[in-house]
This record gives structure tokens, C-alpha cells and sequence, in this order.
């Protein structure tokens, strides 16, 4: 276990038709580690979900107008200084609900994220079993 602060809290609202974590690189640049919650709705995105016996991803692309009823997730620093994003997403419609990692997704209406900044460095370094963990 370790403990931050938090720095600062940004608020985004993304348009439509923007691709979500593109944005959130782009909103997250200077900084160094985060937490990140958010609502609102996709028309297109690529949900993955990990397979413990093959130490990979799944991957499968939902299609469609769907609520965020959940975006949750943090920004981390890996080993070569590289920004990740690991985010997991709920999407629900009258068709039924999926949830998993959001690898891509399209804003259809808007979208509301929060990013509660850290104020010092989040690093992602553990190689563990396919995954590569946060160092706590």
C-alpha cells in the first residue's frame, strides 16, 4: 500500500465523436499519475477482458449506442515513460449490460470525466502472470 494526494481535480467533457482515451492522453499529459471516473454514452467501442490461461486479452467491439453507466480506472507511468491509461467500462443498453477493459471508444452525446490528479508519480513497472502491475 501506498499513499497520495491529491493535486488537483479536472473536469472533461468530451464531444461527439471523440475517441475517449485518445482525449484522456492528451487531457493527462503533465501529469504524473491519477484516478479517473466518468459517465455518459459510446456509439462504438472495443472492450477487453483478460484470460487468465492464455495471459491475454480478449477482445470484442460493441456497436451501437450504449450509457456509461461507469468509467473507472488510473493513469500510470511505465518503465520507457509511456502514459497508460487503464480504464474499465460498464456499458449498458436495453440489449444488456458489458463490462471490461476499455481499450477504444467513441462519445455519442457527450461524456463527463473527472481526473483526480496525483501529486506524485503512479509507476507501472511489475511484470506479473501477462500483466504489468502497479509498483505499491
Amino acid at each position: 500500500m501506498r499513499t497520495y494526494n491529491i493535486k488537483a481535480v479536472h473536469m472533461v467533457r468530451l464531444e461527439e465523436g471523440t475517441e475517449i482515451i485518445s482525449e484522456l492522453k492528451k487531457a493527462c499529459n503533465n501529469m504524473k499519475g491519477g484516478i479517473i471516473k466518468g459517465i455518459g454514452g459510446l456509439d462504438k467501442a472495443k472492450i477487453a477482458v483478460f484470460n487468465p490461461e492464455k495471459g491475454e486479452y480478449d477482445v470484442r467491439e460493441v456497436i451501437g449506442f450504449h450509457e456509461i453507466a461507469s468509467l473507472s480506472g488510473n493513469l500510470s507511468v511505465k518503465k520507457d515513460g509511456e502514459k497508460f491509461l487503464h480504464l474499465h467500462v460498464v456499458l449498458g443498453s436495453w440489449r444488456g449490460v458489458i463490462a471490461g477493459h476499455l481499450i477504444e471508444g467513441y462519445v455519442r452525446g457527450t461524456a463527463e470525466i473527472a481526473i483526480f490528479e496525483l501529486d506524485e508519480e503512479l509507476n507501472r513497472t511489475i511484470e506479473a502472470r501477462g500483466l504489468t502491475l502497479l509498483d505499491l
